[in-house]
């Protein structure tokens, strides 16, 4: 049972993840404040995790004209699994 409760709490988390990339790719996360209301958790929690995605390799940043955070690339996060091509390595 512990592991299902460790499961459902690492789904949770991924899920945000998604939420926050989500948000970032429409620019539509608003301040930090409003960012951190629109996930339901506290803004410190949210630097955290928008801290994360920037140790995962997004490259982040906030616009105070348009008050968003963006992408200054074009990109998304995936998690997931992608199907193995015939011409992938061995140990895809």
């Amino acid at each position: 049972m512990k592991d299902y409760v460790l499961d459902m709490t690492l789904l949770k988390y991924i899920e945000r993840l998604e939420q926050m990339d989500q948000l970032i790719r429409m620019k539509a996360t608003g301040s930090s404040k409003e960012f951190a209301d629109k996930l339901g958790i506290s803004r410190s929690l949210m630097m955290q995790e928008l801290n994360v995605l920037k140790e995962l390799g997004a490259d982040i940043a906030y616009d105070k004209k348009r008050q968003t955070y963006y992408y200054k690339k074009r990109m998304k996060l995936f998690f997931g699994f992608l199907p193995k091509s015939d011409d992938t390595s061995k140990d895809f």
